[in-house]
């Protein structure tokens, strides 16, 4: 998805999303938290006025959770991601043993179509962090994914990889390729080239091309129930860098709760509800299991 950094210091990054703001009808504004108390993501987050803010910050800040649930009232728990990293200097080149990949190529614009039709049928029936968000409207998300790969072919910052089995496209791989710290962005395998080991070969193809291409460093993201990605990368050499919640708040007027005592009394005195209930983790899915520790290990 395409996003415009508008403003960041030491403990906040926050970007604009234009091409999300355009199909929501809304504006709709990224805040990547690294360090910070609640008191300053609170007073950047309504400095920027965003009618939907989407927050990313480390899952062990539980205490930001726990102040974001409380302090507005249309908040959701949309996703939890591992940001997975590797060092190409430092990484063992492995070679494929059976293949199922026999041809890759870097898609240019007369590939177009056959990616489109590899993401689309890729993602079928796949759900991101916004269709978490149910004050959003539905949409089709394989359009946004056909647009965001789309990108990557006709931006010269970034790239992407279809991989072949045969004369039958298989799986791609999209990044940004800015820099020496190179990011995955967006891949896919085909539903009938699943468990056949074509995401192990991407992997180990993309690590040699990218060297190649003076990269230092790979990182990608992978939702947190994704159990076969998180496996293929860790025997790969990737290491966990950071685990993040993705959390929306929806911030069109009246979403925001008055914190003081004296708007709870004219709120109450309208027949609406005051204040956010004290919301409970349990309360959206949370398992406190290895990738919510604060331990890398």
């Amino acid at each position: 998805m395409e996003i415009k950094p508008t403003d960041c210091d030491e403990n906040i990054i926050i970007a604009y999303s234009p091409t999300e703001s355009h199909r929501f009808g809304r504006k709709v504004i990224r805040f990547n938290v690294r360090h910070s108390s609640w008191k300053h993501l609170r007073r950047t987050i309504e400095s920027q006025f965003p009618e939907l803010a989407i927050v990313r910050l480390p899952t062990d800040r539980l205490d930001l959770v726990n102040a974001i649930f409380k302090s507005f009232r249309s908040v959701y728990l949309a996703d939890t991601a591992v940001e997975y990293g590797i060092n190409l200097r430092n990484s063992e080149a492995k070679a494929n043993g059976v293949r199922t990949v026999s041809k890759v190529i870097k898609a240019e614009e007369r590939h177009l179509q056959d990616l489109d039709h590899l993401v689309s049928r890729s993602f079928f029936g796949y759900r991101n962090h916004y269709a978490a968000n149910s004050d959003l409207p539905d949409f089709d998300l394989t359009l946004a994914y056909r647009e965001w790969t789309r990108s990557c072919v006709w931006s010269s910052e970034k790239t992407c990889f279809m991989f072949y089995s045969e004369s039958d496209v298989c799986g791609f791989f999209a990044a940004d390729t800015k820099g020496k710290h190179f990011r995955g962005l967006l891949s896919g395998v085909l539903p009938e080239y699943r468990r056949r080991g074509v995401f192990k070969e991407m992997i180990r193809t993309v690590k040699v091309a990218f060297l190649a291409e003076g990269a230092s460093h790979i990182v990608t993201r992978v939702l947190l129930e994704n159990d076969p990605v998180h496996k293929v990368l860790q025997r790969e050499g990737f290491s966990i860098v950071r685990r993040y919640f993705t959390i929306h708040i929806n911030l069109r007027i009246p979403h925001i709760t008055p914190p003081s005592r004296r708007w709870g009394r004219v709120l109450a005195s309208l027949g609406q509800e005051p204040r956010h209930k004290k919301a409970r983790l349990s309360d959206y899915g949370l398992r406190l299991d290895r990738f919510y520790s604060a331990d890398p290990r």
